[in-house]
């Protein structure tokens, strides 16, 4: 894997991981975050 490669998943996985604390914000009930959480999940792997 080349440096630029690293550097560019780096922010592709600070961007999902800002959008995601954004979406659990803004979430109002736990089974929505829950949720969240299991899609952020399922995308990590």
């Amino acid at each position: 894997m080349s440096m630029i490669e690293r550097i560019r998943n780096r922010r592709d996985a600070n961007r999902r991981a800002r959008a995601i604390e954004r979406a659990l914000r803004s979430a109002s009930s736990p089974a929505v975050r829950d949720e969240i959480l299991a899609i952020a999940q399922r995308h990590m792997h």
